[in-house]
């Protein structure tokens, strides 16, 4: 006899998931509120190491135990193993619920097979079906407790709350929950969002790989106990900044001291300016780069004058023109200046370098519009990428550097001191005239429609030189290729071939086609 609820499947409006439409609507205030009525109806002293439970306590209140049918999906949190065997959405019957892990056992309903399949899934994953079986059950109110509960813990709960010791309810969640509207509304300027973001990822990472480590304090023999106990301190070490941090950034107070309320300049017209960046120099030197700069301009150009590179790229505009000169510019975040503009490097490139904050995963990302940079270095740190292209960027005469590689062979984390020089997405233009790229994992990472074009440059000292998927455009002209341990040029098949990545040297681009990779 089939399954009872086979006979849904391939009927879409059956099929139909209750909305997941938790907050859409709600001001934060009412969704605190709202959160404090369902889990803290007596509004209770909660810290940190009880949320578990308030929720556990909740479900077991709410949501049907048995009996009901779902869309399982995966999400960030879905095992990987689960994820191989099942495709998303999978049609699900939930035969029984643990609560206190929050987690259902569901029977896969599969047409294809006659066999029972159960698996244990988290109760984030599963969107009740809008249309039951059994009409006697009050799917409405499951959902809505399933909602409340996945809201919480993808937006709300962070990996450190175990160790709070004040009432989470009252001093925190309001907080979380103003951030979560302030990123919904898009009010927040984007190096603020970049930021939060990242450091979550970093603290869910750095969550998972102590998870670990303790399951292998309890198998490991004496003589490693103490590396591994080690490498738990460090972690737990770099969760506590990561911390720290956060709060700054939920802070609205201390996120403004920190990311600034800048002072919008008024352009006169709609003309490129000059921003001319004038750190300590002598009078000779500054000097000097006037008489550079007026051989360079116009003699009767306006110029503005910045003491740092951040506080140029905090007042610039598309399209105009930043001039440094000798010394170290750090920067934090590009502003305007990745929708367009140029930044130019007076003296020699070697003593003009650009390094940016060490917090930043990618060094730069250019989202569109026409970016030239000239004649400086840009210094990258271990575990960050260079340069994300994704409008049309130009670098002539410039070195993009990264930490230099380790000897070891590839072994985890240790085998790069640098990610990707460049990252051209899809659609992204790059050129590079006269320039280097030293010390990155790869070279260049071409996505498919992306371009690039190397003219008297070089590309030294990385495990891969050039990494591009098959249908990118690549023009390569008197470059040279130095010390690539794996190999210069890669090139990822398309789904006629998936996994299959062939390498070489330049001529791999000629085997390759001239209409993808003319040479």
């Amino acid at each position: 006899m089939d399954h009872p609820i086979k006979s849904l499947q391939g009927k879409t409006n059956v099929l139909e998931t209750l909305p997941d439409t938790y907050s859409c609507r709600m001001s934060a205030a009412e969704i605190v509120e709202d959160l404090k009525r369902c889990f803290n109806p007596e509004n209770e002293f909660v810290k940190g190491q009880e949320l578990q439970q308030i929720i556990v306590y909740y479900a077991e209140q709410t949501v049907e135990p048995v009996g009901w049918q779902a869309l399982w999906m995966s999400d960030s949190k879905t095992s990987s193993t689960l994820k191989a065997k099942f495709k998303s959405p999978m049609l699900v019957e939930v035969n029984n619920v643990d609560y206190q892990s929050l987690e259902a056992l569901v029977e896969v309903v599969n047409e294809n097979n006659e066999e029972k399949t159960t698996e244990t899934v988290l109760l984030t994953e599963l969107h009740s079906l809008k249309h039951q079986e059994n009409d006697a059950i009050t799917i409405e109110a499951t959902h809505n407790a399933i909602q409340r509960i996945r809201f919480f813990y993808n937006h709300l709960l962070l990996p450190w709350d175990c160790d709070v010791q004040e009432d989470w309810f009252q001093f925190h969640l309001p907080v979380r929950v103003g951030m979560f509207c302030e990123l919904r509304s898009g009010l927040l300027n984007q190096e603020t969002v970049v930021r939060y973001h990242y450091l979550l990822s970093e603290a869910n990472e750095i969550e998972k790989k102590l998870q670990e480590m303790a399951l292998k304090v309890e198998l490991c023999d004496e003589e490693k106990e103490d590396e591994v106990v080690s490498s738990i301190t460090e972690l737990n070490s770099k969760l506590e900044q990561i911390q720290q941090d956060v709060e700054i950034i939920l802070n609205p107070s201390t996120r403004m001291l920190l990311f600034g309320s800048k002072v919008t300049r008024v352009k006169q017209n709609k003309d490129p300016e000059v921003l001319l960046v004038v750190q300590d120099q002598t009078c000779i030197s500054l000097h000097q780069t006037l008489n550079r700069l007026e051989s360079e301009f116009s003699p009767q150009l306006n110029i503005r004058c910045y003491p740092s590179l951040q506080t140029a790229l905090d007042d610039c505009r598309v399209d105009d023109v930043i001039v440094i000169s000798k010394g170290i510019h750090n920067l934090y975040n590009v502003n305007s200046f990745r929708h367009g503009g140029t930044l130019i490097g007076i003296g020699a490139k070697e003593d003009i370098v650009v390094h940016p904050g060490s917090n930043i995963e990618v060094g730069l990302t250019f989202d569109d519009g026409n970016v030239i940079l000239k004649n400086f270095t840009l210094l990258v740190n271990n575990k960050q990428s260079g340069i994300a292209v994704k409008g049309n960027v130009s670098l002539e005469n410039c070195t993009l550097r990264g930490s230099s590689l380790f000897d070891e062979t590839k072994n985890g984390e240790n085998d790069v001191g640098s990610w990707k020089g460049f990252y051209v997405a899809p659609q992204g233009k790059l050129v590079l005239k006269q320039s280097r790229i030293v010390n990155f994992d790869v070279g260049l990472r071409v996505r498919a429609t992306g371009q690039v074009f190397l003219s008297a440059s070089e590309v030294e000292s990385c495990n891969i030189g050039i990494l591009a998927e098959q249908e990118t455009s690549i023009h390569i002209s008197n470059c040279e290729f130095k010390q690539c341990k794996e190999y210069a040029i890669g090139v990822e098949m398309d789904s006629d071939s998936i996994g299959e990545t062939l390498h070489g040297e330049l001529e791999l681009l000629q085997m390759q086609g001239s209409r993808n990779f003319p040479y």
